[in-house]
């Protein structure tokens, strides 16, 4: 049933290497195919019966791999635009496209690595479109060299910096020349004067550092630098950043900001980084700080200062908190120089006033500046400012009170508002300084009424305070000791023997071995003091706590002041008293030439504790010898009683006590002889009549438009022109779209008047689609609803001549209202509502400049049907309240006898002898009560009685 067909197997041959050959037994045509595939291969049919074997292996096929098909890129479908073929319309409402998610394929061709370069560098041009200098234009940027640096396009013009006041330059700021002078040797000296730095291969400094209480110029600094680093040729590219700019909340961020920052700097070199109150970016590192701080300011340290070249980029740094700042950053190659901003002295002041006052008109006097400049004691330049800007309020409010009880502008005579002396007064009566918020200053001038009592007195004590402390006479103008020629002719040459230096002193054998650096021991360049200190000693209630010692402070207001107090001590909790007394000589001593004020010294040292006490002593003592550290202390108890380790501190015999000493007779006559003689016998305050009734001011005419340059009326007329051109485009389509509907081709063309010879007399303004395609070529609608105007008109004039009879004149009317229909709802749906409320404002604009229609035309097309007349009416005195005038009564004649004034004050001196300083203000204080009552009073001799209520008391 069955029979086994015997196979044929392959002969098996081995070659040289002993692996097997597989030769397959095949036909004639199979070997013809095998030959015409390998070519190699030849079998015989002889040899394969020969080598016959009981069976043959399966024959093999190649197996065909499955391979998926390539991925044909799906090309989206082109919408056509049913409105414009080829120009994309503004005008258009724009759909909202959903964000399509990225789908990479498998295939191994592609490249992941460019796709993210591709990526990162576009992330980092925009990231350095937002670091961008302050002070440049877009113009600036685009051009030059920074267009070889920076490949960032045209994207530069959507980018819109910090707007700067271009009028700040350096000679707008007071009182600052010394950092004046160090910027510019770091900033402008380098760009023109090169050659100096390549003569002694030295790099100016790279870095600075300004601290200083608020308000006193470091940021003013900062802006007057960034405008003129954009004068000239070759301009200064400014950065600004506030400490919390950098600082973001995802990890890495603020590092990466900062690294940009610093790129986008080196491209646009030479470069100013400027770090507005740095303080907040990189605090002190410790273990309590927060990391992500830490690893700021690791970062801020390497790209100041690390294995990099920084180049041509210099960064300052602003803080009023200096011990806030890492110590690591306050090194040269970082912040090489730091620069302190105090409060300005008198000089420096009344230099500010000035330069807030010179365009002013009239121009305040130079004694007024000065004598105003001496009562602002404590005042920062911000204050100042403010103070100028409160006087002039005042000076307004006390010329013009009717403006503040109307709402509309009244018609003012700008040039009747003139300040006074008042009008300052009570504007520093207003204004508290910033330095003075929190802690009130140490230092002040003798006031008007104390200065004839104490001003002998305190003329004595300036002259010993200059035995005392020669450096109270220098001051910060004064020219510097590296312009004297005063060089010894005999000194030892600094440079190498052969070396020509250029000057023309000659190499002896004795002067090599003479000392180079001893110019710190010469008397002649510097006053010199062993331990300067002045106490003021006397009874208590003598004026040297009150008066002498914040006059002399005062008079010393260029150097810093600490005060070391029992409130200085215990005023922190958080610092023991021997921790606040070790801060605050650590401060004098690095603020040198300083002072250390200690009033009520007698009591300080009573209450505070033996620790203390030997802190003290030691931290006095370990004060350099020389070293110009001011100490001052009050006492109100005599010299004999204080302590023993007091007097050891302050010694008669070097003149370091001053005894107050009562007011002598004659200071006590100055004293009471303005107050007696002249403000005693001044007549009543008398009401002037203009303040009875205010004058009625008359409604101001309102403000004309400011007129635009020829540029910048070019400029929006051809913005204009650019938006209307899209509302033609649009209302063109719009009209296409109806006439080619056959439904409105009977609206396309006007009304034949040979077949409807009454249309005219029942229609008195034809209009037509065709009509409507010429206004649009005529310019003739600046606003979709114009357009619409028309459009509602063709339907109007259909319902009016065609009845509602005829079943012709039914369709008529139908396809009048789907027209209207149909226009209506094309805009409603295809109109942006941003565009077209830009066409509404431009056609505004153009009604209140007079001007209608296309400018490149140069036609009106139509006037307006209603012009808008402004009409004034006369003012309305009822809206301002009006004081009926009173009668004036006589004046009664004034009655002062000077005799019994003369006498009277005679009796205050002579009954004032041996009263303290105290006592005579209590008694200066009465008569003024008593003067102040009786201000009304013609008769003044009642005032001569005021000796009787006078209960003096002998001390």
């Amino acid at each position: 049933m069955y029979s086994r067909v015997k196979r044929r197997r392959k002969s098996l041959r081995r070659n040289s290497y002993g692996i097997q050959n597989h030769h397959e037994v095949s036909t004639e045509g199979e070997e013809e195919e095998s030959q015409e595939e390998d070519g190699d291969i030849e079998v015989e049919e002889a040899e394969g019966e020969e080598n016959d074997r009981p069976y043959n292996l399966r024959q093999r096929k190649t197996v065909e791999r499955y391979q998926a098909p390539p991925i044909v890129p799906a090309h989206q479908k082109k919408r056509e635009n049913a409105l414009f073929d080829i120009h994309r319309s503004p005008a258009r409402r724009s759909h909202i496209r959903r964000k399509k998610h990225a789908i990479h394929s498998s295939d191994t061709t592609s490249s992941d690595e460019e796709r993210f370069e591709r990526r990162k560098s576009k992330s980092m041009a925009r990231a350095r479109n937002r670091c961008l200098p302050m002070n440049f234009r877009a113009e600036d940027l685009a051009s030059g060299i920074l267009r070889e640096r920076v490949k960032v396009g045209a994207s530069l013009a959507d980018v819109d910096p910090m707007i700067l006041d271009k009028s700040m330059r350096f000679d707008s700021i007071g009182g600052l020349s010394h950092h004046i002078h160090a910027l510019k040797e770091m900033v402008v000296f380098p760009l023109l004067y090169p050659e100096i730095f390549e003569k002694f291969k030295i790099q100016p400094p790279r870095g600075c550092l300004f601290y200083g209480p608020p308000g006193t110029g470091k940021t003013l600094v900062a802006r007057a630098l960034a405008n003129e680093c954009s004068q000239g040729d070759k301009k200064v590219a400014f950065f600004m950043r506030k400490g919390a700019d950098c600082l973001s909340k995802w990890v890495g961020e603020s590092e990466r900001q900062l690294r940009l920052l610093f790129d986008q700097a080196y491209l646009m070199r030479p470069s100013i980084i400027f770090f507005d109150e740095i303080d907040g970016l990189a605090p002190v590192r410790s273990s309590r700080q927060d990391q992500i701080h830490s690893s700021i300011v690791s970062t801020l340290l390497a790209l100041m200062d690390g294995l990099d070249n920084r180049g041509e980029i210099v960064v300052i740094g602003a803080t009023n908190r200096l011990e806030s700042i890492d110590p690591a950053l306050r090194r040269p190659g970082r912040f090489d120089r730091e620069f302190l901003f105090n409060l300005p002295d008198q000089k420096a002041r009344k230099h500010i006033l000035q330069i807030h006052t010179r365009d002013w008109n009239p121009k305040l006097s130079d004694p007024f500046l000065g004598e105003l400049a001496e009562k602002c004691v404590g005042y920062c330049g911000a204050d100042i400012k403010a103070l100028c800007t409160e006087a002039a309020l005042i000076a307004l409010r006390r010329r013009y009170p009717q403006i503040y009880a109307s709402s509309q502008k009244l018609q003012l005579d700008v040039s009747s508002i003139v300040l006074s002396a008042q009008d300052f007064y009570h504007a520093m009566q207003n204004i508290v300084p910033a330095s003075q918020r929190a802690v009130m200053s140490s230092g002040h001038a003798l006031s008007l009424v104390i200065r004839p009592l104490l001003e002998r007195t305190f003329n004595n004590l300036l002259a010993v305070l200059h035995k005392v402390f020669p450096h109270a006479e220098f001051s910060q103008d004064t020219p510097s000791l590296l312009l004297d020629d005063s060089e010894d002719e005999n000194a030892s040459s600094i440079f190498e023997t052969g070396c020509h230096s250029g000057s023309p002193k000659k190499q002896s054998s004795a002067a090599i071995h003479k000392p180079y650096l001893h110019f710190t021991m010469s008397a002649y360049h510097q006053p010199t003091s062993y331990r300067p200190r002045l106490l003021l000693s006397g009874e208590r209630g003598s004026g040297q706590t009150s008066h002498l010692a914040p006059a002399l402070l005062h008079s010393l207001e260029k150097f810093s002041v600490h005060r070391l107090d029992l409130p200085a001590l215990y005023s922190v909790s958080a610092k023991t008293p021997e921790e606040s007394c070790a801060q605050i000589f650590r401060e004098a001593r690095r603020t040198v030439p300083s002072i250390v004020y200690m009033p009520h010294i007698g009591d300080w040292w009573e209450a505070v504790s033996e620790t203390v006490r030997a802190t003290f002593l030691t931290l006095l003592q370990d004060i350099p010898s020389f070293s110009p550290i001011f100490l001052l202390s009050t006492s109100e108890t005599m010299y004999s009683e204080l302590p023993e380790e007091v007097k050891c501190i302050f010694r008669i015999q070097y003149e370091e006590v001053f005894y107050i000493q009562r007011p002598s007779e004659e200071d006590r006559l100055r004293f009471f002889q303005e107050l007696i003689l002249n403000q005693a016998s001044m007549p009543p305050p008398q009401k002037e009549t203009a303040l009875c009734a205010r004058e009625v001011l008359p409604l101001a005419l309102p403000s004309p438009p400011r007129q635009l340059s020829e540029t910048e009326k070019q400029r929006m007329e051809d913005q204009e022109e650019n938006t209307l051109r899209e509302l033609r485009l649009f209302l063109r389509d719009v009209t296409k779209r109806l006439a080619t509907d056959k439904r409105f081709n009977i609206f396309s063309k006007p009304v034949d008047i040979e077949e409807v010879s009454d249309y005219l007399e029942v229609i008195k303004e034809p209009m037509d689609l065709s009509t409507v395609i010429t206004k649009i070529d005529k310019h003739n609608y600046l606003t979709a609803k114009d357009f619409l105007t028309d459009i509602d008109l063709i339907c109007s004039n259909a319902l009016e001549y065609n009845p509602d009879k005829d079943p012709g004149d039914k369709i008529i009317r139908h396809r009048a209202c789907t027209l209207k229909d149909t226009a209506h709802a094309i805009i409603a749906a295809e109109l942006d509502p941003e565009f077209n409320k830009m066409c509404e404002e431009i056609k505004e604009a153009r009604r209140k400049r007079g001007t209608f229609g296309n400018f490149n035309l140069k036609k009106c097309v139509s006037k307006l049907k209603k012009s808008r007349k402004v009409t004034l009416e006369p003012p309305k005195p009822a809206s301002l309240e009006q004081v009926p005038e009173e009668p004036l009564d006589l004046i009664p004649p004034l009655v002062v006898d000077h005799d019994r004034l003369k006498k009277l004050l005679d009796l205050l001196v002579k009954r004032s002898n041996n009263l303290t300083v105290d006592q005579l203000e209590r008694l200066y204080s009465l008569l003024s009560q008593c003067i102040y009552r009786h201000r009304k009073d013609y008769d003044k001799s009642q005032l001569v009685e005021v000796n009787r209520d006078l209960k003096l008391k002998s001390p």
